[in-house]
């Protein structure tokens, strides 16, 4: 027996392989007069096939998003095919169903051209910009304030420097990138630094990215494992802050390496970096983009000093990873900026003279942030006499050097011409840098130009960190989640088809 259903079925299933072909190779004028032709009238099949057919054909259309004709030309096309289409074979109008998406079609084009026009991303001048361009524009960067990007191995000190930073009018963080093969164990570094934010009420509001765990060359130099467990648990254990810290805080899509290389590539204006850490991550991007030197305003450093040998009196920065310093120092970065950890030492964190300053400012400190910036010694087992204000001091350092501040807590400078040389022979710590041209190596090109903070004043820089922490204004901290750096990041760069 003829079974009506299954010729439908055959015809429709026959009607799809050839449209699917025909709708690829041929104009869809030429594409409805072929249908005229070979397809022969079936009833109801018909205009089942027609409205399908014509669905295909708005969705084909839309999809495919062909600039070359306005929305509204596009809508007359389509409505005189579907015309043409009932006139040739004698059926009723198209359904409602086609219609609408005809139309919705059309609105939806419109509607996209004028969101992109709006947003300045893709109008008609797009052409002519490069696609970091693009992504600039996308993500509009303040540039009324001084974007930085601060490298942290997240030991205790650098968590004072990162909140004094926060409260700081005139800087811009776009980035905290962890490192976690310096004072804290991978596992803690970019955690505790999410945590601190959270506590202090930037909850999700700064970028932090967590980074490489191994230094690029090992040679040797390890920290004490009983330091580090107290640097660890500081913010937690309840035997020094016993704060509970929220687990379900948002760190960044990107790794530190990736953060570096894109905040500084899509920046609208040089960053200055701020590196209280080891240098592995620096190097990294480096090695991984080297254009992005020339975008690196200055190179804040705490601690790094050109030492021949690991003194009591130089910084563990340097000899936790001597070949990122030295691929650092040599890579042409234009303005380097150091606090050595000599002169570090003249900023004791004596708790008698916290207390006194407080008292005399009439400053009351947050029982968290007090125990923040007084239980170091307590909650890690060492004497209070060898604390001092060490990456803190750089941070403060770089915004006296960004705004011009004359009165500022660093009081004299010398600029010195510096080269990392690395020989096994050197030093048992792998690594030997050198000052001194004159006698070493004369004659020596390609030096790195130094400013160095030779003398401080520990009154005018107490002064300065405890006011500016015990603000609440945050300025760094983003209020909207999606309008974070890291996030407009990502955003701006799927846009356009950027990895």
């Amino acid at each position: 027996m003829f079974d009506t259903r299954s010729s439908a079925t055959s015809l429709t299933v026959g009607a799809f392989c050839g449209i699917g072909i025909l709708l690829i190779l041929i104009p869809s004028g030429i594409f409805l007069s072929l249908i005229q032709i070979y397809l022969p009238v079936h009833g109801s099949t018909l205009h089942y096939v027609q409205n399908q057919i014509q669905l295909f054909y708005m969705e084909y259309s839309a999809d495919a998003e062909n600039k070359a004709i306005s929305s509204s030309q596009f809508a007359a096309d389509s409505s005189n095919a579907q015309k043409q289409f009932n006139d040739e074979f004698g059926l009723p109008p198209v359904t409602n169903k086609v219609e609408n998406m005809q139309h919705s079609n059309a609105e939806r084009r419109d509607q996209k051209a004028t969101q992109t026009a709006t947003t300045g991303c893709c109008n008609s001048t797009s052409s002519t910009l490069s696609n970091i361009e693009l992504v600039q524009n996308c993500i509009a960067q303040n540039i009324n304030k001084n974007p930085i990007i601060i490298d942290t191995d997240s030991d205790i000190d650098d968590l004072w420097a990162i909140l004094y930073l926060m409260n700081g009018p005139t800087i811009d963080i776009l980035a905290v990138t962890t490192v976690g093969d310096g004072y804290s164990a991978p596992l803690y570094s970019a955690s505790n630094v999410i945590s601190m934010l959270g506590l202090v009420g930037c909850t999700d509001g700064v970028a932090v990215g967590s980074g490489l765990s191994t230094p690029s060359l090992p040679n040797g130099f390890i920290l004490s494992s009983a330091i580090l467990g107290g640097i660890d648990t500081y913010l937690s254990s309840p035997s020094c802050l016993n704060q509970s810290v929220n687990i379900y805080l948002q760190p960044s899509p990107f790794d530190s390496v990736e953060l570096i290389v894109y905040a500084l590539k899509y920046s609208q204006q040089p960053v200055d970096v701020l590196a209280l850490g080891p240098f592995t991550n620096i190097a990294a991007a480096i090695v991984r983009d080297r254009s992005i030197i020339p975008k690196i305003g200055t190179l804040y450093v705490s601690g790094i000093y050109p030492y021949t040998s690991k003194t009591s009196g130089s910084s563990s920065n340097v000899f936790l990873d001597v070949l990122a310093v030295q691929r650092v120092d040599d890579s042409g970065i234009k303005k380097l900026v150091a606090i050595p950890s000599t002169v570090q030492k003249q900023l004791p964190t004596n708790i008698s003279q916290v207390n006194m300053k407080l008292k005399q400012l009439n400053i009351t400190l947050s029982p968290f942030i007090y125990g923040l910036i007084t239980s170091l010694a307590k909650c890690t087992n060492q004497s209070e006499s060898t604390i001092y204000w060490w990456d803190n001091s750089a941070a403060q350092l770089m915004v006296q050097l960004q705004n011009n501040v004359t009165n500022g807590f660093c009081t004299a400078f010398q600029n010195v011409e510096s080269l990392y040389i690395l020989s096994a022979d050197a030093d048992q710590l792998f690594g030997q840098g050198l000052t001194d041209f004159q006698n070493t190596r004369p004659n020596t090109n390609g030096l790195s130009n130094y400013t160095i903070c030779t003398q401080t004043n520990s009154d005018t820089f107490l002064t300065e960190f405890l006011t500016k922490i015990s603000s609440d204004k945050l300025y760094s901290c983003e209020k909207t989640y999606a309008n974070r750096f890291d996030l407009k990041l990502q955003s701006c760069m799927s846009m356009y088809g950027l990895d």
